[in-house]
């Protein structure tokens, strides 16, 4: 059981030390089915470790940045991340997942704010996207939380438990962040105490 008194979260890169703590997630594929549409049933330690092995390894121009947020005890609470960066069309994908012990105190949003601005402000990307299978509705609170706009869905796309469901298509400029920034941050403060400290650099 989780203390629900937990409002603080510090927020680093993830690393492949990390992977281990937070494989439970990815072995609970009734609720990963929800995020992830590359994942048809659930794989071991090893071959966790080589599916983030691309995302995490950098080269001189990383295609992927990946973040953890783990509450004072070290407990992982939600990870988020750039993928798929292309440095010519200026894009990348932003996806969010919050562990089921967290979720509901505003983290995913928390999460992505710190990654549009990297996105945005230090990486001089141009726009944004993500997916998310159009029963989540909570997926679909926080992005249109932090201005992300439908522009589109696969139909019957995304296959889960013998069942078809829409996948919804998501975008976000530099140019609307850029007028919705202030806004979107103010509204998100006033909605969650929640705390994501940086823990990068100390």
């Amino acid at each position: 059981m989780i203390d629900e008194a937990i409002k603080s979260f510090s927020w680093r890169p993830l690393g492949m030390d990390d992977i281990l703590n937070i494989t439970d997630w990815f072995w609970d594929f009734e609720d990963v089915a929800l995020f992830d549409r590359n994942l048809p049933v659930p794989i071991n330690i090893d071959g966790m470790r080589e599916r983030w092995r691309v995302s995490l390894e950098h080269s001189a121009l990383p295609h992927a940045f990946w973040f953890i947020a783990e509450t004072e005890q070290k407990q992982p609470a939600g990870i988020a991340g750039l993928e798929a960066l292309n440095y010519i069309h200026g894009d990348a994908v932003l996806p969010v997942f919050v562990g089921k012990d967290f979720r509901g105190m505003g983290l995913a949003t928390a999460m992505a704010v710190p990654l549009i601005e990297l996105a945005f402000n230090k990486l001089r990307l141009h726009r944004l996207t993500t997916y998310y299978r159009d029963d989540n509705k909570a997926t679909q609170c926080a992005l249109n939380k932090v201005g992300f706009t439908e522009e589109g869905r696969y139909r019957e796309a995304w296959f889960a438990d013998g069942d078809r469901s829409d996948t919804i298509i998501v975008g976000l400029l530099a140019s609307d962040w850029a007028k919705s920034r202030d806004a979107v941050i103010k509204d998100i403060s006033a909605a969650s105490n929640i705390s994501l400290t940086s823990t990068v650099g100390r």
